[in-house]
């Protein structure tokens, strides 16, 4: 009976110590379950994050885009041109004489003054001038002198002369469009540089970019002209010259 005694004995121990040792297995196998989850959280956690930087950035770089897009798009109005009238010349009753009224406009939009009366030959009439277009950077950013495209008109003429038979524009100082309401200061030797030695400059890259130049030339945009009408010329922040009706 003793021996008997001894064997449950021996049996359920062994039961126990099986027993303890599967329990402690399940409990390490949940725990490694547990860990492996809590690293699965932890991952999705960190991709979220990345995800919330990600479109922070990329809202940021949009805004940019949308402030730099509106700026290059900016047209600055420059200058008014109003038809007075319109009839045969009287040297030449096959060409039409075209009268206009030129002014060049301040920043507020405002005439600087009376203007210039011009008796073109011609329907079509061409408004010839220097411009200079500066680095995308420049424009983008809203640089003081480089902010936009700037430039200074030269003459006007019909499509019935050669354009050295046209009416010079008269100038109006060192301070070019849509600068020409600016007071003495730094732009007054930075543009003067630039506009006396502008051939200079525009044949040569390397110089140009220094001052910060993406390219300089000349451009005469023109409009088959009616009588009575009035035009407005407005020169954008990233480009040239254009002529509307208004």
């Amino acid at each position: 009976m003793r021996f008997l005694l001894v064997l449950v004995l021996a049996a359920l121990a062994g039961i126990s110590g099986w027993w303890t040792v599967y329990i402690r297995g399940i409990l390490e196998e949940n725990k490694e379950t547990i860990r492996q989850k809590d690293e699965i959280i932890q991952e999705k956690d960190g991709v979220i994050l990345q995800l919330g930087d990600d479109l922070e950035e990329s809202e940021e770089l949009r805004r940019r885009l949308e402030v730099s897009l509106h700026l290059m798009k900016i047209d600055h109005r420059v200058a008014r041109i109003e038809v007075l009238d319109q009839k045969p010349s009287a040297a030449n009753p096959e060409i039409l004489e075209t009268t206009i009224l030129f002014q060049d406009l301040a920043e507020d939009g405002e005439p600087i003054d009376e203007g210039q009366t011009m008796v073109l030959l011609g329907k079509k009439i061409y408004l010839e001038s220097m411009v200079i277009k500066f680095e995308d950077s420049f424009v983008e950013g809203g640089d003081l002198l480089r902010g936009s495209s700037v430039c200074l008109f030269t003459r006007m003429f019909g499509d019935s002369q050669a354009p050295n038979e046209g009416e010079p524009i008269d100038a109006k100082g060192v301070h070019p469009h849509p600068y020409a309401g600016a007071g003495d200061g730094e732009e007054d030797t930075y543009y003067a540089e630039l506009w006396s030695s502008f051939w200079d400059y525009a044949n040569d890259p390397k110089l140009a970019e220094s001052k910060g130049v993406r390219a300089m030339h000349g451009e005469a945009p023109f409009i088959e002209t009616r009588p009575g009408k009035v035009y407005r010329v407005e020169l954008r922040a990233s480009g040239g010259l254009s002529i509307d009706p208004q």
